[in-house]
């Protein structure tokens, strides 16, 4: 419902969904749980405050792996050794 313009929902810890319409009538969804548990309380908890990330030290940089070869010079040795690997079971004899 959301791919269409106006509409708006509201997504409860119990995971009741209530919908709203463009012309403001309300549509409440119950889990499908509710159906063939109804006593079963599916309510979350609540999350943790986000805590702020470290602010990057100037030494990152050297922190990162670095690539020995780029990406398509990866996939043609990968290709390549593939090739190799079928070649060689071709002339198997077996």
């Amino acid at each position: 419902m959301k791919t269409f313009d106006g509409w708006d929902d509201v997504q409860r810890p119990d995971a009741t969904v209530v919908w709203t319409s463009p012309s403001g009538r309300t549509y409440t969804t119950q889990p499908g749980s509710a159906l063939f548990f109804p006593t079963w309380d599916t309510t979350t908890a609540d999350l943790p405050p986000p805590t702020s990330r470290p602010p990057p030290t100037a030494d990152r940089a050297l922190k990162m792996p670095t690539r020995r070869r780029t990406r398509a010079a990866e996939d043609t040795a990968r290709i390549k050794a593939e090739r190799a690997q079928n070649k060689a079971a071709a002339h198997a004899p077996f």
